[in-house]
């Protein structure tokens, strides 16, 4: 019980200070990026590098994990980002032209991001075997939290930096956390359980498909999925539409748009810090659905206050419902991973965890898309309206199925 106590106190301190210094990291060289360029689409292609590789590396990403011994490839995938980051600071010169500049850190974005999402999905596919079970659900609501914290900190800390500490400078604060989790990575304990893994000796097409048969029969983490990827695409109508409520209709200021945004972090590290103490209902279906409920009620109060001549009130009310958008989606993100995490079998968790996050963001960019193309025909309050009447059904079909989902288990 100690030593797990122990575990879970080096994961997250590992994994707090890796999240902000590479958050930091990637916010200025966006910003590097946008300001010797001012290309928005060079510095959109920096944010779809994230994405696209979870998508197109998924399948590999979750074979490898499921087959092969999870702390050598969390050991492999860490020590290759040191390396990445040293070839970074090593090679990147002022001095270069920026096409060449700009070459290096592409490159050096795509291998980092690929190397996290080796290490990442290999470290959470070992919850059960890493900690005890009365520690995972405070490791996974601790998670968010450092994930939140690095959302808030990560801006601040890159706006006092960008601009004035050249960016190999900056690399080298990337390079200090890519270090310390490699050097936790190194002491954590990943069979500290005793967990009874079945060994695969399939091919990767084979494995797949495996895959896809598990998921197939496995209600609960379907009905699970589809809300995350309908509530994930409603979401994007959120992220589009209200800096263009806020900022063009009602012609708030950048700087109050920026606080109430930050609302929305500020709610996902105040629940995520609740669930590290409190125990999460059983029914994670009955639970997700009444959360959904709740969010659509918090995006019709938006879309309300879209329409709000009073700034101030208008700046407050934004700020209260991103709280609860922010409070709500760490309630729900935490019973699906913990159940991704925790009750999928432990030689299927490698392509679990992969293909959901991959199929759970496939749907974001269609999103951007499609309520950019809404945004130019109608105001924004049309478009929250839609993204409540989404997430709204998508709570209720969550709802209505619990019983029967359960009854078939």
């Amino acid at each position: 019980m100690q030593k797990s106590k122990k575990q879970l106190i080096l994961a997250i301190s590992s994994l707090g200070i890796s999240n902000l210094t590479s958050a930091t990291f990637s916010f200025c060289l966006g910003m590097y990026v946008l300001q010797k360029t001012s290309s928005s689409m060079l510095f959109s292609m920096l944010l779809l590098i994230r994405p696209l590789s979870n998508l197109l590396l998924s399948s590999l990403i979750g074979f490898c994990v499921d087959k092969y011994d999870h702390k050598k490839i969390c050991m492999i995938a860490q020590a290759t980002s040191v390396v990445a980051v040293i070839l970074f600071i090593a090679l990147f010169r002022e001095q270069l032209s920026l096409s060449e500049r700009l070459l290096i850190i592409v490159a050096s974005s795509i291998v980092l991001t690929v190397c996290d999402t080796f290490q990442s999905t290999s470290y959470k596919a070992s919850t059960n075997s890493m900690v005890a079970a009365e520690h995972r659900q405070k490791l996974v609501a601790y998670e968010q939290l450092t994930d939140a914290g690095a959302v808030i900190l990560a801006p601040i800390l890159g706006g006092l930096l960008a601009g004035v500490v050249a960016i190999s400078n900056i690399a080298l604060l990337e390079l200090a956390g890519e270090s310390v989790v490699l050097l936790a990575i190194a002491l954590l304990d990943f069979h500290l359980i005793s967990v009874e893994v079945e060994a695969i000796s399939d091919s990767l097409i084979l494995s797949i498909k495996n895959g896809l048969e598990y998921f197939k029969n496995d209600r609960y983490l379907m009905e699970l999925l589809l809300f995350a990827v309908i509530a994930n695409f409603a979401l994007s109508g959120l992220e589009v539409s209200l800096p263009i409520a806020m900022m063009k209709e009602l012609g708030i200021p950048a700087n109050l748009y920026g606080l109430a945004d930050n609302f929305f972090a500020g709610g996902m590290l105040l629940v995520s810090l609740l669930l590290g103490s409190f125990k999460m209902p059983k029914n994670y279906l009955l639970t997700t659905g009444r959360i959904g409920i709740i969010l659509a009620g918090d995006f019709i109060i938006l879309a309300l206050a879209s329409l709000c001549p009073n700034k101030l009130l208008a700046t407050g009310i934004f700020s209260i419902c991103m709280l609860v958008v922010g409070a709500c989606l760490a309630a729900v993100n935490l019973p699906y991973a913990m159940y991704v995490r925790t009750k999928v079998p432990v030689n299927l968790q490698g392509r679990a965890g992969a293909t959901t996050s991959s199929v759970v963001a496939v749907l974001s960019p269609l999103g951007y898309a499609l309520f950019g193309l809404v945004l130019g025909q109608v105001k924004p309050v049309w478009c929250l309206m839609m993204s409540a009447i989404i997430i709204f059904a998508d709570g209720l079909r969550l709802l209505l199925s619990t019983s029967r989902v359960n009854s078939s288990i």
